[in-house]
């Protein structure tokens, strides 16, 4: 039988690594030199300058580590590792045994002591050149801030070329925008127009449109972007990068004394940046059904040219980025289809009015003490304390003995110490804590199911969010489809609310006599009692 090798391909997408061969190419060029050797491939394009950032090179090591692989091969030491640490792991396995044998593409290696030193002086030079890389890399860009090359996307008025000598980028003058935005901020200056204004008359009078891109742009400015133009200091031929303020060589549209006093102009009038938008459904309310991602909202405007007008819609969709994860849904769920959806599973849980009102009654009324006594509660907890003391105390026997390990015995004893703990504090609690905590509970329960529907329509951007959450857990959408596991006290109101509906139709007209009590409402009982 074959010994099988593990065949590591790697290349990240950082600068330093600009010059290594692509991971289809390496893996040719190893099939080519080894084709003999039965080998289980493990690529991923992650940076080996840090420790302990390679899941793919980590699960391999440890393949090799249990004995699953006799070796490893690489197209060279520097696909390896290029960190002390996890040169450090590859050479203490060979040197060990617990890995038998290395081979590269581009490099001999024999498993020797001196072998293991010429390793150990590859891996290190790999570490030595790819740190002054780095900082090689970081002195160009230095040197190009103090030339005022700002490496960032220009702003809208100016564009990003290349010099064709050079091949560096530089900004220059958009024609089609630069005089269109110096109008905008002499309408600024003149202290007569407010930003949303000045907006508008861009876009509406002068057809002010952002550049067209492979994938976006086309459009009208946001109003956020007409704030965030009026507060970039860019336009004053400066640009900040990381914090520090440098002299760029592109041509200024203001001067600095006009940028002042545009950024007086907005404090004085109370028209501070708006601050990012806010989604009802974003920020956990919902996950992707197929990575477990967050859901996240962006807001998409279009322009209606035969109207002159835009159009703004909130869309949700999978946040997360295919450089870590690969994820098929590429669906945008509209805000109006989603929250239809929520309409429909809430729904499932709506009570009356006027049953909400009388249920709450007679459960003040009654205390409900039927539902939960103190006798059964406190019965029970005693019985379960009990059981677990005498299982934590068969535990100890046990691990004096030395039939359980220490590692099994530490395990078991956090478990059980959690549990009686938690006994002895319900045994603490008052009926009338339990009783209390029962009767908030239930009367949350029903206003929900009773005002939600009507909160959801009315309610601003958190109370529609602290309704999803509400309501249950699990929240997922795919295909733009939602899907809610809601809590079981929900369940138990829609499986028995009919039920008990029908009951209390028998007793009409006398619905409220508080003469009733719970006791003759066997349906009513049994959805409080869970």
């Amino acid at each position: 039988m074959n010994q099988k090798y593990g065949g590591y391909l790697r290349k990240s997408s950082e600068a330093r690594e600009k010059q290594a061969l692509s991971r289809a190419s390496q893996k040719e060029a190893i099939k080519n030199k080894f084709p003999e050797l039965d080998i289980v491939w493990f690529e991923e394009s992650r940076s080996a300058f840090e420790p302990n950032n390679r899941p793919e090179f980590s699960k391999m090591l440890n393949m090799g580590i249990d004995g699953e692989l006799h070796g490893i091969i690489a197209w060279h030491p520097d696909r390896l590792s290029r960190n002390e640490i996890d040169a450090g792991d590859i050479t203490y396995s060979i040197r060990k045994g617990m890995i038998k044998d290395l081979k590269f593409v581009s490099y001999t290696f024999e498993n020797t002591p001196d072998g293991i030193k010429h390793l150990q002086n590859s891996l290190s030079d790999s570490q030595y050149y790819s740190s002054k890389l780095g900082v090689d890399v970081r002195r160009g860009l230095t040197d190009k801030l103090k030339m005022g090359r700002m490496p960032c996307l220009a702003s809208i008025g100016y564009l990003n070329t290349k010099l064709a000598t050079r091949g560096e980028n530089k900004i220059i003058v958009d024609p089609k925008r630069f005089g269109l935005i110096r109008k905008m901020w002499d309408l600024m200056l003149t202290g007569n127009y407010s930003v949303p204004q000045i907006r508008d008359i861009a876009t509406f009078e002068w057809g002010l449109l952002t550049s067209k891109k492979k994938k976006n742009g086309g459009c009208p400015m946001g109003y956020t972007s007409v704030y965030n133009m009026f507060a970039n200091i860019f336009y004053t031929g400066q640009f900040i990068y990381k914090g520090k303020l440098y002299p760029g060589d592109h041509k200024l549209m203001i001067t600095t004394a006009e940028y002042d006093r545009v950024q007086t102009l907005l404090k004085d009038r109370g028209n501070p940046r708006p601050k990012t938008h806010e989604f009802a459904y974003g920020c956990g309310a919902f996950k992707c059904g197929e990575c477990g991602h967050s859901f996240v909202g962006i807001e998409k405007i279009k322009y209606i040219k035969s109207q002159q007008i835009t159009k703004t819609y909130t869309l949700y969709l999978c946040g997360h980025k295919k450089s870590v994860i690969f994820c098929s849904q590429k669906y945008n769920m509209n805000e109006i289809k989603l929250e239809e959806q929520i309409r429909e599973k809430l729904s499932k849980y709506k009570i009356d009015e006027e049953f909400l009102h009388w249920s709450l009654e007679v459960m003040k009324d009654n205390n409900i003490a039927e539902v939960l006594t103190e006798k059964d509660v406190k019965g029970s907890v005693m019985k379960t304390l009990e059981s677990k003391q005498k299982e934590l105390k068969k535990l100890i026997q046990m691990a004096t003995k030395g039939f359980i390990s220490d590692e099994e015995f530490k395990e078991s004893r956090v478990e059980l110490d959690g549990i009686i703990n938690k006994m002895k504090g319900q045994l603490n609690e008052t009926e009338g804590d339990k009783n209390d905590k029962l009767m908030e509970l239930t009367e949350k329960v029903f206003y929900f199911s009773t005002y939600a529907l009507i909160a959801l329509q009315n309610g601003d951007k958190r109370i529609k969010k602290e309704i999803v959450k509400s309501l249950g857990m699990n929240r997922t959408i795919k295909d733009k489809k939602l899907s809610i596991e809601a809590f079981e006290w929900y369940e138990q109101i829609r499986k028995g609310y009919f039920s008990i509906r029908e009951i209390l139709s028998r007793y009409e007209p006398e619905i409220h006599s508080k003469q009733r009590t719970i006791n003759d409402f066997p349906a009513l009982r049994l959805l409080l009692r869970g």
